[in-house]
Formats: structure tokens, C-alpha cells, sequence
């Protein structure tokens, strides 16, 4: 078949497939622009430049690959306190912050280019959008997923800096009673009871030291009791 027959049906073809999408500048030369489904209220679309050479489909066709990006349209648009509250949403809300650059733009061009070596003979201009969009979405996908891995590693690094704050020395009963005995040695509490006790007994023991001591018998219990003034 003629080259340039096999272009025009073509042609046909995809303005049938994508009427609303497909824009014709000549009988050699178009645009189609794809909006890619993801999660995102953002409208990220690919606008993909076809230019027929010659000899197409013996040949690759001609491309280039540009991005648009807008928000969906809101009646509300007009409200500053709503664009206010959608620009915050934007900022929290992480697909609203995936964005196409040049260098992804060139990497799905490249695999559109390969993709029509590979048809060489045949018309591929629909199995090119295909890819587009396909490669598109995952992109979309990776760069999303990026942004949540950086997401959590942030807010894991500010639940470990914020747990600091209420993490100490776990205390067990040993370590405690450890530390009473390290406390009462280093203020002297022992020694200046035992001072207090004797001065307050005129140098006796008192009837809790009798008790405590085992040395209790009748007269000391005895002794004990009638120093208690009450």
C-alpha cells in the first residue's frame, strides 16, 4: 500500500478513536493529548506531536513530547478562604505534588521512539499513545511513591526525636533499691537517724530499734513503753 494512503487511513482511525483528544494541523502532522488516570484532583496530561515522514510507516514518525498540568475546575474558585484551604490541601496532600519534569519527559520520549522502531512497516501511532499513557501512569506511580518513602522517613524521624523526650533509665526494684542505699549513704540519712534517736532516748534505743533489732525482752519492752510521753 502507498505510504501516504496508509497515513490517511490511519489518521482516520485515531480521530475516531480520540475525537476529543486529537487535533489536526495537516494531512502529515497532529497532536493528541492524553490525560492520565491517577490519584490526584491535579490534571496531568501528555500532549504527544506526530509528524508523518514520507515513507511512514516504513519509517519512524517524527515526535515530540510535552506535559500540561492544571486543577480541576471549581465553582468556588472565586472564594480566597476556599483557594486558601485548597492550597493547603495541595501541601499535605502528597499526588498533589507530583510533577513532570524535562528529564521525564525525555525518558518516556525515548521509549516512545523504541517502541516505533520496533512497529517499523506497520502504522503505530495507537500502540505509541498506548505506551505513552502506560509509561506515563507508572511514572506518576513512582514518583508518588518517592515522595511517601521521604513522607514516612520524616515523620519517623519526628516520633524518635520527640520519644527522647520521655525515655530514661528503666528502673527496676533493684536498680532502685540500689539507689535508695547509694542515696541515704551519701547524705548520711542512717547515721543522722541513729543520732536523733539516741539524743531523743538519752543514748537508749528506742522500741521501734528493740523491735527492729530482735534484742526485745520484758524489761526493755517495758522501758520502751513508759519513755513514750503521750
Amino acid at each position: 500500500m502507498d505510504p501516504l494512503e496508509e497515513q490517511q487511513q490511519e489518521l482516520e482511525v485515531l480521530d475516531s478513536i480520540y475525537p476529543d483528544e486529537l487535533e489536526k494541523h495537516s494531512e502529515s502532522s497532529f497532536t493528541v493529548s492524553i490525560k492520565l488516570d491517577t490519584t490526584s484532583s491535579k490534571i496531568h496530561t501528555l500532549v504527544l506531536s506526530v509528524k508523518y515522514p514520507p515513507e511512514y510507516p516504513n519509517e519512524p514518525p517524527q515526535m515530540t513530547l510535552a506535559k500540561e498540568e492544571e486543577y480541576e475546575a471549581n465553582d468556588d474558585s472565586d472564594d480566597d478562604s476556599d483557594e486558601d484551604a485548597r492550597q493547603l490541601a495541595r501541601n499535605i496532600n502528597l499526588p498533589e505534588q507530583v510533577s513532570f519534569d524535562r528529564d521525564d519527559l525525555k525518558s518516556i520520549l525515548a521509549k516512545l521512539n523504541e517502541e516505533a522502531e520496533l512497529q517499523l512497516g506497520m502504522p503505530s501511532v495507537f500502540a505509541i499513545i498506548t505506551l505513552m499513557k502506560d509509561e506515563g501512569e507508572d511514572l506518576f506511580r513512582r514518583k508518588l511513591g518517592v515522595l511517601e518513602k521521604h513522607r514516612e522517613d520524616e515523620l519517623n524521624k519526628q516520633e524518635a526525636e520527640s520519644s527522647k523526650k520521655f525515655i530514661g533509665t528503666k528502673v527496676t526494684t533493684e536498680s532502685f533499691n540500689k539507689w535508695r542505699e547509694q542515696f541515704r549513704k551519701e547524705l548520711g540519712v542512717d547515721e543522722r537517724l541513729a543520732n536523733f534517736y539516741k539524743a531523743q532516748h538519752g543514748g537508749k534505743m528506742s522500741g521501734r530499734e528493740i523491735f527492729e533489732k530482735g534484742l526485745a525482752n520484758d524489761d526493755d519492752l517495758v522501758e520502751a513503753f513508759d519513755s513514750v510521753k503521750v
